[in-house]
Order: structure tokens, then C-alpha cells, then sequence
């Protein structure tokens, strides 16, 4: 299948007519091949997205930004491919934004990894260095939650910086310091894990999300 919305799309072959639309942006930064498997693993209509367009808005339900790396070069690749007003519209609009890892941190006003670079302002505050036992921190923690779908679940992380307070936190995660583990405002979701190797609580939390 083709598509002329800069997209190369790949549809699971048990997506039915009715299946979610789910739109993976491409940032050039790592883990999209794992993100992708599990999207597809959920039932989804599976698009990679390059650059924005105006026919995503009503040609796509949910659109997540996985990120590994640097805060600042996240950030270049989303004004570099003209993201930034885009993903502002999208969520003006009410549509579903997800958040993986460093995709989860530009949500935010900015962090101190790269001072300079402006997040996206979605959420309020900063990312900051966490004091971690040993940096980065990779591997699993147990998650600290109100909700239910959340409490107590274990979780991949790999990061050395986060937000440390956010009245839109849904969980957090204790590693030699608290921090924000997820975060949710209405339709725009972020998790500073990863779950698509979170195993079968990430599975399940990737089909709520995207489904």
C-alpha cells in the first residue's frame, strides 16, 4: 500500500477496516524498528511519518514521537521537519499525542541537558540531571501510581534526565531520586519508559493508548 502523505505505511496484515491509524514519526533518533513491532502487534494501522501534513489530521488517530539521544538534537529534527506547529495544531485539535523517552521530554518547556533548545511547552516544567546511583539509569523499576492500569507495574527505562515534578503526573519511579515515569493531559499521553520493552504490561499499555 501508498501513500502520498510523505509516509511510508505498512499495515499489519490483521488490521481491518476499523483498526486505529497510528502514525509513528520518524526523528531519526533511534528505537523506531521496536516501536513499530509492538504498534502493529496491537491490531494498529501502522504509517511511519517523515514530515507533517495537513491530510494526517483526518488521515491519522494517534500519532507517537519515540526518541533516544540528546534533548537538543530531538528537538532540531521536529523544527528542522516543520513538527513543531504541527504537533502544536494536532493537540489543539483534541488528537492523541504519545511521548516515548525523550519524545516524552520535548513535550515539556525544556531541559537542562541543552538549556538552549526550547521544548514544545506542552506540559509545564523542566527535564533535570537525576541523581541516579548509576548513570544512565538502564534496566527495570517499579511504578508508583494512582491509577489502577499502572500501580505497582514494572517498566524499562534507560535516561539520566527527567522531570522531577508535574501536576500531570500519572506515575512516578524512585531511582537515587523521584521522577515523572508518565504523564497525561486529555488525549497527550508521555512515558519517560519505554513499553515497548516493558514486556506484557507495556503491550497492554501500547493497545490502551493507541487503540
Amino acid at each position: 500500500m501508498s501513500t502520498n502523505l510523505n509516509t511510508s505505511l505498512n499495515a499489519p496484515v490483521n488490521a481491518g477496516s476499523n483498526a486505529t491509524r497510528v502514525g509513528v514519526i520518524d526523528l531519526n533518533s533511534g528505537n523506531l524498528l521496536s516501536m513499530q513491532t509492538a504498534i502493529k502487534a496491537a491490531g494498529c494501522e501502522l504509517s511511519t511519518v517523515q514530515k507533517p501534513s495537513p491530510a494526517l489530521l483526518k488521515d491519522i488517530d494517534v500519532l507517537v514521537m519515540p526518541g533516544q539521544g540528546r534533548f537538543a538534537y530531538v528537538m532540531a529534527q521536529i523544527e528542522a521537519s516543520g513538527w513543531r506547529e504541527f504537533l502544536l495544531e494536532w493537540c489543539r485539535n483534541g488528537k492523541r499525542l504519545v511521548g516515548v523517552c525523550v519524545g516524552m521530554q520535548v513535550l515539556f518547556e525544556g531541559s537542562d541537558e541543552d538549556p538552549e533548545a526550547v521544548g514544545l511547552g506542552l506540559f509545564p516544567g523542566r527535564c533535570q540531571k537525576l541523581a541516579h546511583p548509576k548513570t544512565p539509569m538502564v534496566g527495570w523499576a517499579q511504578l508508583d501510581s494512582y491509577k489502577l492500569s499502572l500501580k505497582d507495574q514494572f517498566a524499562y527505562f534507560v535516561n539520566s534526565f527527567a522531570v522531577t515534578e508535574c501536576p500531570f503526573a500519572t506515575a512516578k519511579v524512585t531511582y537515587g531520586q523521584t521522577f515523572c515515569a508518565s504523564v497525561q493531559r486529555g488525549n497527550l499521553y508521555g512515558f519517560q519508559f519505554h513499553p515497548e520493552k516493558s514486556g506484557a504490561f507495556g503491550k497492554e499499555l501500547i493497545q490502551y493508548v493507541c487503540q
